[in-house]
């Protein structure tokens, strides 16, 4: 049996060399090869993350600019497929994944395939390292929740982006990622889009993954746990604007929608009239809403 190739796909943008070289030197070694994108418009910059993956024995493509993440893990994806990948392993920069871990990835998937066929990926379980939250998402009749683990794989509505372990050829029935996103949601509507298609995504808890999430945490509304959050106006807009085009671009079943609008407009509250509003917020959010309902894609101009 001719050997299964795994690929790494792992975006940067402005990462620590530093910190960079900490990720490599954990995973590289386990994978048939591991291909860094880097989003960064300095060219110094670059430079120095190019001279990083070059002594680490990584293979290194400079985007020129910031084209967004699905972007980025579409030259990755492609240029695996080139390399004969079996399977791509998508990674962030600060995504903790021990590497022995990968064969105990590519294990599960192929148990998982073997019990139903039209299963095309998994993630492991992922920990918000600041916070302890489970970042695991599944439906849960018509409504998609975060999910804590237990002690068995379960079906995902969709795979967070870094971890995501999935066929190779899962790009070709499904296709890549929405490069009109730009950065935002990219995971979630390709995982849904799946589903629709009537592929199968999972994940395992024998798999741990510490990863962090957004930015500072806070505590919650209720002040009883710390969650994380984002920080960002400019993720606010893209947030807002791809939840929308999610629901105009996804086939789901009619009583799928109402939920995923509920916790659209419940966002849109908090962050334009309740506690957490600013008014640059007010105004990436606002501006959100209005290029998501008028099918507005691609880079935010007002970014």
């Amino acid at each position: 049996m001719a050997e299964q190739l795994t690929v790494g796909v792992l975006v940067t943008y402005f990462t620590e060399p530093s910190r960079l070289t900490a990720t490599l030197r954990g995973i590289s070694a386990h994978l048939f090869k591991l291909l860094v994108i880097d989003n960064t418009d300095d060219p110094a910059h670059a430079a120095t993350l190019r001279r990083t993956c070059r002594d680490e024995n990584v293979e290194y493509t400079w985007s020129g600019a910031n084209v967004g993440i699905a972007a980025a893990q579409n030259v990755g994806v492609t240029a695996a497929l080139g390399a004969g990948a079996d399977y791509i392993l998508f990674l962030d920069d600060d995504s903790e994944l021990e590497g022995s871990k990968v064969d105990a990835l590519r294990s599960e998937l192929e148990a998982q395939h073997q019990k139903d066929v039209d299963t095309i990926g998994i993630g492991p379980r992922i920990v918000e390292s600041r916070t302890g939250q489970d970042l695991a998402y599944t439906w849960r009749g018509n409504r998609i929740r975060q999910t804590n683990l237990a002690d068995d794989v379960v079906p995902a509505a969709f795979l967070l982006g870094s971890g995501a372990f999935i066929f190779a050829w899962a790009f070709e029935k499904v296709g890549l990622f929405r490069e009109d996103y730009f950065i935002d949601h990219v995971d979630k509507e390709w995982g849904l889009r799946a589903g629709s298609l009537g592929f199968r995504l999972v994940v395992t808890p024998h798999v741990l993954m510490l990863h962090e999430l957004g930015d500072a945490p806070a505590l919650s509304r209720e002040g009883r746990k710390r969650l994380y959050r984002h920080d960002s106006n400019v993720r606010h807009y893209y947030l807002t604007r791809n939840a929308l085009l999610t629901m105009r671009d996804v086939r789901l079943p009619p009583s799928k929608y109402p939920d995923q609008m509920r916790l659209l407009l419940d966002s849109v509250v908090r962050k334009v009239i309740g506690s957490e509003r600013s008014t640059m917020t007010r105004k990436a959010v606002l501006a959100g809403l209005r290029d998501g309902v008028l099918n507005r894609r691609g880079p935010w101009s007002g970014a």
